[in-house]
């Protein structure tokens, strides 16, 4: 832990800004329907960062396979 003020205020400003972008990003979807909480928006910011890392690393995997392929 710091004691230092100005690090603790870019802290608490920064982990502001990234829940307000949480809201900004899903809070209108997510405010038509049911209740909602930030802890929720924040799982599936997790889940859609994770959902695209993922296809990202399929489709590196199917370009090389078929660069394989190819050459075959």
């Amino acid at each position: 832990m710091t004691r230092d003020a100005d690090r603790v205020a870019r802290s608490v400003a920064l982990s502001v800004c990234a829940y307000l972008l949480l809201v900004r990003l899903y809070g209108r979807e997510e405010a038509m329907g049911q209740p909602w909480s930030l802890f929720r928006l924040k799982q599936r910011f997790h889940a859609d960062l994770m959902r695209e890392e993922i296809d990202r690393t399929e489709r590196k995997w199917q370009r090389k396979l078929k660069q394989y392929a190819d050459v075959a």
